[in-house]
């Protein structure tokens, strides 16, 4: 209620205007408005959940995600680690510049990535990833280690490092994969989840001839370690996926109550959108109305509507900036085909679900080609819409304004304070406000407005509950010197009101130039005081 905190900030400015000593004083009567406002109902949730149709009637229309699955929980790369190197079996004598292993001929060629839920990948471009090598060199001489990863390549260039490790001493390199394309088909081209790799060990050229010693040489732990690919793409195998149960809250409710709701209408468009190069079978379950206070719980009844849906693969749209072109698909749960208006009128602080899919439910029908984007998923998504055509004995709205007078000590020289309220209402409903200081504690020390005086009357209706004209009303608070010194006290303001719907059943229709107009004037005695 902005008209209250503004005439509260009046008050406590005249008052240190009026607070300089005097040699002598008397009570002054003064009156001054305020503060003018136009109000409606929005201002009570938010704007940003209020949209009017054609016709002006306002709709409370928002969305909550339920699932948001990325690539990184469909397929995760793990850290891998290899070792190679080599150790030599007997005493050889080395000069400088010399050769002394290649894995040209050897079985480590190739590294295989461990990926889980039996996921196959041909092809992945990194993201964000590192290679992490450890060197340790025994030989007393520096030895050069050439690598090159053959199935990396970035701009047409593959994965090389070169590094010379000093002479018995061991090091840890870092080197970037970020931007890399990886082709995981092996040697021969017919695996997956596999990279090949070449390497040599040679002396430093700069080096001097010596005795590699029996047991001497390199050896190398080679790490790919946090990697988030950019793209993936391969057979992601028949994955089994389960979401829940979980909630998505309805914050804006947790400030509103209301006595015998019943709506007239109401939707959820549930919008299931796939951005995942795979087909999907999926089932939403256990769609809860959950209200915690007072508790209670309404199971949504839509029979098989969101059953063993079937979902469709999205395609490339060979597009770098917009790379993929989403399957799409909607499932309207409304007031006709579910009860979603009992669902609904429990006014939940959260909607409880889970949700189970099926990667890949026919097998591998795409023959190796499936295929995810970073920071692209499946997603579903509810898109809640109800209109404001609706019965009720009354809803209760409750906010919260905070307040600061610990350093206004003026308020003494204020004998009373009465502050009036002139209210417009164009709203077919009548409304009982109050508000209560709290203290430190969060605790009530008093309140605002006199029970039985703090009224607004409702507009004036046909028999519809249509407004034919405003009504215009008057509100009072009072202050006298035990409010005065309980305001010094208050930390925050609580505002109760009740809005008092019209006969019953005939549903009101809140439209959006409904309004409520409000003006605020301040009428204070206090204790003046001249030299």
């Amino acid at each position: 209620m902005r008209f209250i905190q503004k005439s509260l900030v009046f008050v406590l400015l005249l008052g240190s205007f009026l607070s300089c000593k005097k040699e002598t004083s008397w009570d002054v009567d003064l009156a001054i408005p305020i503060a003018r406002s136009h109000l409606n109902i929005s201002n009570f949730f938010g704007d940003t959940i209020f949209q009017a149709d054609p016709t002006g009637l306002l709709h409370i229309a928002f969305s909550r995600d339920l699932i948001n699955f990325t690539m990184d929980s469909l397929v995760k790369l793990p850290d891998t680690t290899v070792n190679l190197g080599y150790i030599i079996p007997f005493n050889t004598s080395l000069s400088p510049g010399v050769q002394i292993f290649s894995n040209a001929s050897s079985t480590d060629k190739e590294i295989t990535f461990d990926v889980s839920n039996g996921v196959e990948l041909n092809k992945a471009i990194v993201k964000k990833g590192f290679l992490k090598i450890d060197y340790n060199n025994t030989y007393a001489q520096p030895l050069q280690f050439n690598y090159i990863i053959n199935s990396a390549t970035l701009w047409g260039s593959q994965l090389t490092v070169n590094q010379i490790v000093p002479g018995g001493s061991s090091l840890t390199k870092i080197y970037p994969l970020d931007g890399y394309n990886i082709n995981l088909t092996g040697i021969s081209g017919n695996k997956v989840n596999t990279l090949v790799q070449t390497y040599t060990i040679s002396t430093d050229p700069s080096g001097a001839p010596d005795v590699l010693q029996s047991g001497q040489g390199l050896s190398i732990d080679l790490s790919f370690i946090d990697i988030i690919p950019e793209y993936i793409q391969g057979y992601f195998g028949q994955q089994d996926l389960s979401f829940g149960p979980d909630s998505s809250s309805f914050d804006f409710l947790n400030t509103f109550s209301t006595s015998n709701l019943a709506l007239t209408q109401s939707a959820i468009n549930f919008r299931i959108i796939n951005e995942f190069g795979i087909e999907m079978s999926s089932s939403i379950n256990n769609l809860k109305s959950i209200k915690t206070s007072p508790a209670n719980v309404v199971t949504l009844n839509s029979g098989n509507m969101l059953q063993s849906i079937n979902i469709g693969r999205a395609n490339k749209t060979n597009n770098p900036s917009n790379p993929v072109f989403p399957w799409f698909k909607q499932i309207n749960i409304n007031s006709t085909n579910s009860n979603l208006n009992p669902f609904l009128e429990n006014l939940p602080n959260y909607l409880g679900y889970s949700v189970k899919a099926k990667l890949n439910p026919l097998g591998n029908i795409s023959a190796g080609n499936d295929f995810a984007y970073y920071g692209r998923g499946l997603k579903v998504i509810a898109d809640v819409d109800i209109p404001l055509a609706l019965s009720a004995d009354y809803f209760s709205l409750v906010n919260f304004s905070k307040v600061d007078l610990t350093q206004l000590k003026e308020l003494e020289d204020v004998n009373s304070c009465e502050i009036r309220v002139s209210a417009r209402n164009n709203y077919p409903f009548t409304a009982r406000i109050q508000g209560y200081m709290l203290n430190e504690q969060n605790q009530i020390i008093d309140s605002l407005f006199i029970p039985g005086q703090n009224m607004v009357e409702s507009a004036i209706t046909d028999g519809n509950n249509v407004v034919l004209n405003y009504v215009d009303s008057k509100l009072v608070a009072l202050f006298d010197k035990t409010k005065i010194e309980n305001l010094a006290l208050c930390k925050q303001i609580k505002f109760v009101s009740y809005l008092y719907l019209p006969n019953q059943p005939i549903p009101i229709k809140i439209k959006d130039d409904s309004y409520l107009d409000l003006i605020v004037s301040a009428y204070l005695n206090y204790n003046a005081k001249s030299k």
